[in-house]
């Protein structure tokens, strides 16, 4: 339905479209062929994807099909202002993105004329909550791909729940869509509270029918960058600046926030440098102008930005309401396996050995018409407050990799991402480690500084954001606490970690930067 918009009111717009159905059926093309108009010239603003899903086998024929636009409004003589690419209900956007930085690498002829810019998710608003609490896989709900009762060809064995988060989570817009099918405004408000918070740097719209502004979802981002223009890392790193933002305003400048967990791990929240998140492109979109109406010289543009900052203060206030918080767990020490793995186990992701099946029935806090959580003694019934957690953790038998977290109702993964930069040679690194690189920068700005007990360790360190509703953050951080290394075991620790080889890079913040350079062993 939002295709249909854009399609209907272009608002002067010249736009092609690029369809991407999994369906055997390609529907959402005939819809698009219905709307451009009856002649050949026009339907030609339209190109099928007829191999599947664009973010996995499919990848090349929608740069082909991106090209072929190119040629058609280079014939014609004009260029098109946007051109859209429709996935489908499981499109992966991560994948999407990495394609285009590859393409972008390898100077793909398209990437000459054309970038990845807007990333727009669309919510189903009655179905989130019953979807975000589904134990399900993709594979098991072929209705989320499919339309009108064709055959689906998702064989994804994803958590539909994991899907979920990544498409809300990779989007500079999300689109609550057929919000008049809640129950009421209590409900549109939660909703709307509850997915800003699992993406605060994104503007999240209410709307029915699609119907949304077109020079909003089509214009410059709200926040300093385009979600396109990121990766993981950087993906993590501005949500974890983002929550301990939003942490302070909610305390208020009166009360200190649970920063240090571990007693010798510290917060390094003020250790970031200007140029610690990069994305300097802000699009003259800064909030520092005033929120007079009157007068000379507020544009339309100003308008637009101060209806932004009042809908996320709005949001804000709602999330507050219905104690949808968020918050970051970070300690300079490594965790215990076994000590974490219990608490791991507090979270709904109990799995039955025979089966292989989820047998928990957590259902997301604060939800009505759904079952109580069962009880479960110590301190389960506080992790299950939890909705979404994700970050870097440091755990005692893995010294030299780094691990990622990712929780989700149901779902959790523990997977390893590659060594710690601390163990990863200088030339490894983006730009071969040059000093003036911004991504170096951004990565040696994660590294302990000289006066922390933890600066032996470079930038290994907990690093969790943790979302809920009605969470006990104090409860929640003295669990993780309980997982790190005694001073007893840390020395065991310092023992095992020697035998492993020495670390390859350190930091120096003389300058007042981050400054990485090769360390030196004789």
């Amino acid at each position: 339905t939002l295709l249909r918009q854009i399609l209907e009111n272009k608002g002067g717009y010249k736009v092609a479209v690029v369809v991407n159905d999994v369906a055997k059926v390609n529907i959402d093309s005939k819809l698009v062929r219905e709307r451009t108009g009856p002649t050949d010239s026009e339907l030609a603003d339209c190109m099928e994807l007829q191999n599947g899903c664009a973010c996995c086998n499919a990848s090349d024929e929608l740069l082909q099909s991106i090209l072929q636009l190119l040629r058609l409004s280079e014939r014609r003589g004009y260029a098109y202002d946007r051109i859209i690419i429709e996935l489908s209900g499981v499109a992966e956007p991560k994948n999407i993105r990495r394609e285009f930085v590859e393409a972008l690498q390898a100077e793909h002829v398209v990437m000459k004329q054309t970038q990845l810019q807007t990333m727009v998710t669309v919510v189903d608003s009655p179905s989130f909550t019953s979807l975000y609490s589904s134990k399900q896989d993709i594979i098991d709900r072929p209705d989320l791909c499919n339309e009108d009762g064709d055959e689906a060809e998702a064989d994804s064995e994803r958590k539909v729940v994991d899907l979920l988060v990544e498409q809300v989570e990779c989007a500079d817009y999300v689109v609550l869509n057929k919000t008049d099918l809640l129950e009421g405004q209590e409900q549109q408000l939660s909703l709307k509270a509850t997915v800003a918070t699992i993406n605060p740097t994104a503007h999240v719209l209410s709307c029915e029918w699609g119907k949304v502004p077109l020079d909003t979802v089509m214009g410059p981002p709200q926040g300093s960058s385009w979600v396109a223009s990121a990766d993981d890392e950087d993906d993590l790193r501005e949500a974890v600046r983002v929550a301990k933002e939003l942490t302070k305003r909610r305390k208020g400048p009166d009360e200190k926030p649970i920063d240090d967990h571990s007693g010798h791990g510290q917060d390094h929240s003020d250790h970031q440098p200007d140029h610690g998140h990069g994305h300097s492109h802000s699009h003259g979109h800064g909030h520092g102008h005033t929120h007079q109406h009157s007068g000379e010289g507020h544009t339309e543009e100003d308008c637009k930005v101060c209806e932004a900052e009042k809908d996320k203060q709005e949001t804000t206030s709602a999330a507050q309401r219905f104690g949808i918080t968020s918050f970051v767990y970070t300690a300079r020490l490594p965790f215990h396996p076994k000590r974490l793995m219990q608490v791991i186990m507090q979270l709904p992701v109990k799995v039955d050995p025979q089966t292989g099946q989820l047998v928990d029935d957590w259902a997301m806090p604060g939800v009505k018409d759904q079952a109580e959580p069962m009880e479960i003694s110590g301190g389960a019934n506080v992790m299950r407050k939890i909705i979404r957690s994700k970050g870097f953790i440091w755990v005692a038998n893995q010294h030299r990799s780094a691990q990622y977290w990712s929780h989700a109702g149901h779902y959790f993964e523990l997977r390893s991402l590659g060594l710690w930069w601390t163990c990863t040679a200088l030339e490894n690194w983006p730009d071969s480690g040059e000093v003036e690189s911004e991504e170096v920068l951004k990565i040696a700005a994660d590294f302990a500084k000289k006066d922390e007990d933890s600066y032996e360790w470079g930038d290994r360190r907990q690093e969790l954001v943790l979302i809920g509703i009605g969470m006990k953050e104090a409860e929640i951080c003295q669990l993780l606490d309980s997982c790190l290394l005694t001073p007893d075991e840390m020395k065991t620790y310092k023992q095992q970690a020697s035998e492993q080889g020495s670390d390859v890079v350190s930091v120096s913040w003389e300058s007042g930067n981050p400054i990485p350079s090769s360390v030196v062993h004789e």
